[in-house]
Protein backbone atom coordinates (compact mmCIF):
# COMPACT_ATOMS: atom_id res chain seq x y z
CA UNK A 1 0.00 0.00 0.00
CA UNK A 2 1.44 3.67 -1.05
CA UNK A 3 0.13 5.05 2.34
CA UNK A 4 -1.11 9.02 1.25
CA UNK A 5 -2.08 7.88 -2.09
CA UNK A 6 -5.41 7.12 -0.75
CA UNK A 7 -5.38 10.32 1.57
CA UNK A 8 -4.35 12.41 -1.31
CA UNK A 9 -6.09 10.70 -4.32
CA UNK A 10 -3.04 10.24 -5.73
CA UNK A 11 -2.35 14.01 -5.75
CA UNK A 12 1.42 13.32 -6.20
CA UNK A 13 1.54 16.90 -7.21
CA UNK A 14 0.82 17.95 -3.28
CA UNK A 15 3.42 14.93 -2.30
CA UNK A 16 5.75 16.75 -3.85
CA UNK A 17 5.49 19.81 -2.58
CA UNK A 18 5.15 18.48 1.09
CA UNK A 19 8.64 16.99 0.24
CA UNK A 20 10.15 20.29 -0.72
CA UNK A 21 8.29 21.84 2.45
CA UNK A 22 10.39 19.21 4.93
CA UNK A 23 13.50 19.82 3.43
CA UNK A 24 12.92 23.77 3.83
CA UNK A 25 12.26 22.96 7.79
CA UNK A 26 15.94 20.94 8.05
CA UNK A 27 17.34 23.49 5.65
CA UNK A 28 16.13 26.22 8.80
CA UNK A 29 17.12 24.16 12.12
CA UNK A 30 20.70 23.50 10.42
CA UNK A 31 20.48 27.07 10.12
CA UNK A 32 19.28 28.04 13.51
CA UNK A 33 21.83 26.16 14.68
CA UNK A 34 24.60 27.70 13.35
CA UNK A 35 22.94 31.09 13.78
CA UNK A 36 22.73 30.73 17.66
CA UNK A 37 26.44 28.56 17.50
CA UNK A 38 27.84 31.95 15.76
CA UNK A 39 26.15 33.95 18.13
CA UNK A 40 27.89 32.37 21.55
CA UNK A 41 30.84 32.62 19.03
CA UNK A 42 30.86 35.94 19.14
CA UNK A 43 30.60 36.53 15.57
CA UNK A 44 27.71 38.89 15.36
CA UNK A 45 28.62 38.89 11.61
CA UNK A 46 27.87 35.47 10.91
CA UNK A 47 24.85 35.49 12.88
CA UNK A 48 23.24 38.18 11.15
CA UNK A 49 23.84 36.73 7.80
CA UNK A 50 22.56 32.91 9.27
CA UNK A 51 19.33 34.86 9.96
CA UNK A 52 19.00 36.08 7.00
CA UNK A 53 19.39 33.46 5.35
CA UNK A 54 16.85 31.32 7.51
CA UNK A 55 14.24 34.35 7.33
CA UNK A 56 14.77 33.92 3.00
CA UNK A 57 14.01 30.53 3.61
CA UNK A 58 11.14 31.03 5.75
CA UNK A 59 9.48 33.18 3.47
CA UNK A 60 9.91 30.51 0.61
CA UNK A 61 8.09 27.86 3.16
CA UNK A 62 5.52 30.18 3.38
CA UNK A 63 4.64 30.33 -0.03
CA UNK A 64 4.88 27.10 -0.35
CA UNK A 65 2.74 26.11 2.41
CA UNK A 66 -0.32 28.18 0.76
CA UNK A 67 0.51 26.39 -2.48
CA UNK A 68 -0.32 23.39 -0.80
CA UNK A 69 -3.24 24.75 0.74
CA UNK A 70 -4.47 25.99 -2.10
CA UNK A 71 -3.93 22.60 -3.94
CA UNK A 72 -6.13 20.89 -1.15
CA UNK A 73 -8.57 23.66 -1.19
CA UNK A 74 -9.25 23.07 -4.73
CA UNK A 75 -8.67 19.22 -5.17
CA UNK A 76 -11.29 16.56 -5.47
CA UNK A 77 -10.65 15.35 -1.93
CA UNK A 78 -12.86 13.91 0.84
CA UNK A 79 -13.43 16.25 2.89
CA UNK A 80 -11.91 14.52 6.32
CA UNK A 81 -8.78 13.70 4.54
CA UNK A 82 -8.32 17.48 3.37
CA UNK A 83 -9.25 18.78 6.70
CA UNK A 84 -6.49 16.36 8.22
CA UNK A 85 -3.91 17.78 6.28
CA UNK A 86 -4.70 21.45 6.21
CA UNK A 87 -5.05 20.57 10.50
CA UNK A 88 -2.07 18.89 10.20
CA UNK A 89 0.17 21.86 7.82
CA UNK A 90 -1.59 24.75 10.54
CA UNK A 91 0.49 22.84 13.71
CA UNK A 92 3.66 22.26 11.49
CA UNK A 93 3.91 25.73 10.69
CA UNK A 94 4.51 26.94 14.64
CA UNK A 95 7.96 25.38 14.20
CA UNK A 96 9.51 27.25 11.56
CA UNK A 97 8.16 30.68 13.22
CA UNK A 98 9.60 29.32 16.45
CA UNK A 99 13.16 29.99 14.99
CA UNK A 100 12.43 33.21 13.61
CA UNK A 101 11.03 34.25 17.17
CA UNK A 102 14.04 32.62 19.16
CA UNK A 103 16.31 34.35 16.43
CA UNK A 104 14.56 37.53 16.36
CA UNK A 105 14.61 38.08 20.32
CA UNK A 106 18.40 37.72 20.16
CA UNK A 107 18.80 40.03 17.44
CA UNK A 108 17.00 42.23 19.52
CA UNK A 109 18.14 42.17 23.11
CA UNK A 110 21.67 41.22 21.84
CA UNK A 111 21.87 39.35 25.48
CA UNK A 112 25.15 38.57 27.03
CA UNK A 113 25.34 34.76 27.35
CA UNK A 114 28.20 33.37 29.85
CA UNK A 115 30.84 31.24 28.58
CA UNK A 116 30.21 28.70 31.28
CA UNK A 117 26.88 28.32 29.49
CA UNK A 118 27.88 28.16 26.06
CA UNK A 119 28.62 24.02 25.87
CA UNK A 120 25.50 23.21 27.59
CA UNK A 121 23.51 25.30 25.21
CA UNK A 122 25.43 24.04 21.86
CA UNK A 123 24.63 20.41 23.34
CA UNK A 124 21.00 22.19 23.67
CA UNK A 125 20.92 23.30 19.98
CA UNK A 126 22.13 20.01 18.63
CA UNK A 127 19.11 17.88 20.18
CA UNK A 128 16.88 20.72 18.93
CA UNK A 129 18.27 20.09 15.31
CA UNK A 130 18.12 16.01 15.39
CA UNK A 131 14.14 16.58 16.57
CA UNK A 132 13.62 18.68 13.74
CA UNK A 133 14.72 15.78 11.23
CA UNK A 134 13.40 13.72 13.25
CA UNK A 135 10.39 15.01 12.99
CA UNK A 136 10.56 15.69 8.91
CA UNK A 137 11.44 12.31 8.62
CA UNK A 138 8.14 11.35 10.60
CA UNK A 139 6.16 12.97 8.02
CA UNK A 140 8.60 11.97 5.42
CA UNK A 141 6.77 8.46 6.08
CA UNK A 142 3.81 9.18 5.89
CA UNK A 143 4.19 9.06 2.23
CA UNK A 144 6.25 6.02 2.22
CA UNK A 145 6.40 3.50 5.22
CA UNK A 146 3.64 4.06 7.78
CA UNK A 147 5.19 1.12 9.62
CA UNK A 148 8.45 4.02 10.28
CA UNK A 149 6.36 7.00 11.45
CA UNK A 150 6.25 5.86 14.90
CA UNK A 151 10.32 4.92 15.19
CA UNK A 152 10.86 8.43 13.97
CA UNK A 153 8.25 10.08 16.41
CA UNK A 154 9.62 8.34 18.92
CA UNK A 155 12.63 9.67 18.21
CA UNK A 156 11.52 13.69 18.40
CA UNK A 157 10.26 12.93 22.23
CA UNK A 158 13.76 11.01 23.05
CA UNK A 159 15.69 14.38 21.63
CA UNK A 160 12.91 16.39 23.25
CA UNK A 161 13.45 14.91 26.71
CA UNK A 162 17.06 15.77 25.93
CA UNK A 163 16.75 19.24 25.27
CA UNK A 164 14.51 19.24 28.59
CA UNK A 165 17.28 17.56 30.77
CA UNK A 166 19.78 20.41 29.37
CA UNK A 167 17.53 23.32 29.89
CA UNK A 168 16.47 22.32 33.62
CA UNK A 169 20.36 22.22 34.53
CA UNK A 170 20.93 25.00 32.54
CA UNK A 171 18.30 26.90 34.39
CA UNK A 172 19.42 25.33 37.79
CA UNK A 173 23.18 27.32 37.38
CA UNK A 174 21.73 30.38 36.24
CA UNK A 175 19.24 30.77 39.14
CA UNK A 176 22.15 29.31 41.56
CA UNK A 177 24.94 31.77 40.65
CA UNK A 178 24.59 34.59 43.09
CA UNK A 179 26.75 36.56 40.08
CA UNK A 180 24.16 37.33 37.69
CA UNK A 181 21.44 39.73 38.72
CA UNK A 182 17.83 38.80 38.47
CA UNK A 183 17.78 40.70 35.30
CA UNK A 184 20.20 39.00 33.55
CA UNK A 185 18.75 35.43 35.51
CA UNK A 186 15.17 36.07 33.85
CA UNK A 187 16.85 37.36 30.64
CA UNK A 188 18.61 33.82 30.17
CA UNK A 189 15.65 31.99 31.29
CA UNK A 190 13.69 33.42 28.53
CA UNK A 191 16.34 32.63 25.93
CA UNK A 192 16.53 29.09 26.88
CA UNK A 193 13.03 28.40 27.15
CA UNK A 194 12.43 29.93 23.52
CA UNK A 195 15.09 27.15 22.45
CA UNK A 196 13.09 24.58 24.57
CA UNK A 197 9.94 25.84 22.82
CA UNK A 198 11.05 24.83 19.76
CA UNK A 199 11.15 21.13 20.33
CA UNK A 200 7.85 20.87 22.49
CA UNK A 201 6.13 22.12 19.03
CA UNK A 202 7.93 19.63 16.84
CA UNK A 203 7.28 16.77 19.76
CA UNK A 204 3.29 18.41 19.27
CA UNK A 205 3.49 18.47 15.55
CA UNK A 206 5.22 14.51 16.00
CA UNK A 207 2.25 13.29 17.76
CA UNK A 208 0.07 15.04 14.95
CA UNK A 209 1.55 12.85 12.32
CA UNK A 210 1.30 9.48 14.65
CA UNK A 211 -2.57 10.54 14.29
CA UNK A 212 -2.43 10.72 11.10
CA UNK A 213 -0.64 7.82 10.38
CA UNK A 214 -3.42 5.83 12.60
CA UNK A 215 -6.02 7.29 11.23
CA UNK A 216 -5.43 5.91 7.24
CA UNK A 217 -3.53 2.94 8.29
CA UNK A 218 -6.68 1.77 8.86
Amino acid sequence: MNPLSLLFKKQYAVEEKVQRLLRFLEDMAHLYQAAYEAYLEGSIEEFSQRNQELGEIEKKLDELGHQIQMTLLHESLMPNSRDDLLWFLTKLDKVPSSFKHSLGDILLEKPEIPEELHSSMKNMLIHTHLAVQALAHATDSLFSDLRSVRQHVEEVSRQESEVDKIEYKLLQMVFENKKYDLAMQYQLKGILKQIGRVTNLAEDVADAVLILATKHST
